[in-house]
């Protein structure tokens, strides 16, 4: 219950993948999370398997400092990188964590 509350949150407050929920801005590729899960954005959702998705981390942590630096205006919003690619490790782990407890690969729901 409270897991679901969490997600539920996080869905209305901000980015959280520590619950299951990343979100990114608008304002300009590269987007992260495309290339953490292209599968959920070619078929609108897929299951993928949490080794698929711990191999592309490094990439997509590579690409949120990327985007930050061309599009950050001021350094608090710099600085502010890291926590960007906390919430994408975060969720990584989470995805690992639910396929260890289930043997299931965590089902990822892309929208735009």
């Amino acid at each position: 219950m409270a897991e679901a509350a969490a997600q539920l949150s996080a869905k209305y407050y901000g980015d959280c993948g520590e619950v299951g929920y990343l979100c990114e801005p608008y304002y300009g590729e590269p987007y992260p999370i495309q290339a953490l899960a292209p599968e959920a954005f070619r078929y609108g959702r897929a299951r993928i398997p949490a080794s698929d998705l711990q191999k592309r981390l490094p990439d997509a942590l590579h690409m949120v400092e990327t985007r930050e630096l061309c599009f950050s205006v001021s350094r608090a919003e710099l600085a502010a990188t890291e926590r960007l690619q906390q919430q994408y490790r975060d969720f990584v782990a989470l995805c690992a964590r639910k396929e260890d407890e289930t043997g299931i690969p965590c089902l990822i729901i892309a929208s735009y």
